[in-house]
C-alpha cells in the first residue's frame, strides 16, 4: 500500500471509528480534520491540522483522500466539493437523504474522475459474507423469504443533543435511514432487485420529532422472494440485529453476531457457521467492518483489484426507504420503477 495523506470532515461519534481504523494502517496518515466546533471541543489526531471551513482545508492541503463523517444533509454538497478538487471520497452512511439526491451524486465520480466509496461496512461482516455466499451458491435451493429485525434504543436526549436527527429536512428520515440502513442494505444484497414495497412508518414515542421512530414493511423481490422488515428506536436497549434467510433446504439466522444454519425440515436444529469480529468499547455493535472496508478502500487506491461500495450501489437502499415512506404516506403498494419518475 502506498503512502496516503488524508483529511476527515466532521469529527463526531462515527469519525472516532474511522480514526481507529486508519491508525491500524501504517501507510495512511491523517493530515487534517475539519469541524465547525472549536478545537477544544473535539479530539484532533496528533499531528493533524485543524480547520473549521472544509473549503479552506481542501484549498490549503494536498490530500490523497477525504472521509466525510457529517450529518446527512451535508453529504451531497461536501462530496461534490471534495470531488471537484479531484480527491477520492469515502462517505459515511447514508449516502444521500433521498433517491433523487443519490441519482445526482452518482454522477460525481465520472464527472470529476475520482473514486467515491460509501461506508456500508456491515457487508464486510463475517456472518453476512457467509450468508450471502450460502444463499447465492445454490446448494440450499431457491431463496423463499427474508426477515430483518432492528430494534434499538434512542431516548429524547439523543434528538435534543443533535436536533438535526429529528428534523426531516436535515436527516431525511429516522430509524430507517439512520439506524436500520445497514440492515436494509444487507436484505437487498441477499434478496436482489426490488419489485414492490408495502410499508408503514410511524411514531410510537412522544418525542418532538418529525422523523419516524418505527417501521414495518413487506418487500417483494423480482425473483419472487419477499422480506419482512421491522425497525424501531423505541426499545429500551440496543438489541443485536437479526436477519433470517429461508431457502428451500435451509434456514439461516444471524443473531448476536453469529450465523446459524438449520435444515428447513427442523428449524430448531441450529448449527453455528461463523461469528463476527467485534470492536471493543461501547460501540461494539458497529462491528469490525469499518476496519476491513477502509483497508480495502486504500488497497483499491493503491492499485489492488478489490471492491468498494459505489454511490449507485449504496443508493439502492435509499430507494427502498423512499418507497417504504411513499407506501405509508399514500396507503398503497409502491413499485421500484416509480423512483425514476420522481428523479
Amino acid at each position: 500500500m502506498r503512502e496516503f495523506q488524508i483529511g476527515i470532515i466532521g469529527v463526531g461519534t462515527v469519525a472516532a471509528t474511522h480514526v481507529k481504523a486508519v491508525a491500524a494502517l501504517p501507510s495512511v496518515h491523517i493530515r487534517a480534520v475539519c469541524d465547525i466546533k472549536g478545537r477544544n471541543e473535539i479530539s484532533v489526531p496528533e499531528g493533524a491540522a485543524y480547520y473549521q471551513d472544509y473549503q479552506e482545508m481542501l484549498g490549503a492541503e494536498r490530500l490523497d483522500a477525504v472521509h466525510i463523517c457529517l450529518p446527512h444533509y451535508l453529504h451531497m454538497p461536501v462530496m461534490k466539493a471534495v470531488a471537484e478538487h479531484g480527491i477520492p471520497v469515502l462517505c459515511e452512511k447514508p449516502v444521500g437523504m433521498n433517491f433523487s439526491e443519490v441519482q445526482e451524486m452518482a454522477s460525481y465520480s465520472e464527472k470529476y474522475g475520482v473514486p467515491i466509496a460509501v461506508c456500508m461496512q456491515n457487508r464486510w461482516n463475517n456472518t453476512f459474507q457467509a450468508l450471502k455466499a450460502a444463499v447465492s451458491g445454490g446448494e440450499h435451493g431457491r431463496l423463499i423469504g427474508l426477515k430483518a429485525v432492528a430494534l434499538w434504543s434512542r431516548d429524547a436526549a439523543y434528538y435534543q443533543k443533535a436536533p438535526w436527527r429529528g428534523d426531516m429536512r436535515y436527516a431525511g428520515g429516522g430509524c430507517l435511514i439512520n439506524q436500520a440502513v445497514h440492515t436494509l442494505d444487507q436484505i437487498i444484497q441477499i434478496g436482489g432487485d426490488v419489485a414492490s414495497v408495502e410499508g408503514v412508518v410511524t411514531n410510537v414515542l412522544d418525542y418532538d420529532i418529525d422523523v419516524e421512530d418505527s417501521s414495518v414493511s413487506n418487500v417483494v423481490f423480482r425473483n419472487g422472494a419477499r422480506a419482512l422488515i421491522i425497525a424501531s428506536n423505541a426499545h429500551v436497549v440496543n438489541s443485536t440485529i437479526e436477519i433470517e434467510a429461508v431457502t428451500e433446504k435451509s434456514i439461516f439466522t444471524i443473531k448476536d453476531f453469529k450465523l446459524y444454519r438449520a435444515p428447513a425440515s427442523d428449524p430448531l436444529d441450529k448449527t453455528l457457521v461463523v461469528e463476527d469480529e467485534l470492536m471493543p468499547g461501547s460501540k461494539s455493535y458497529y462491528g469490525a467492518g469499518h476496519v476491513h472496508l477502509i483497508n480495502d478502500f486504500y488497497s483499491y487506491l493503491s492499485g489492488s483489484d478489490v471492491p468498494f461500495v459505489t454511490v449507485e450501489d449504496a443508493g439502492r437502499v435509499i430507494g427502498l426507504i423512499d418507497l417504504i415512506r411513499k407506501s405509508s404516506r399514500e396507503g398503497r403498494r409502491t413499485e421500484w420503477e416509480e423512483l425514476y419518475g420522481e428523479c
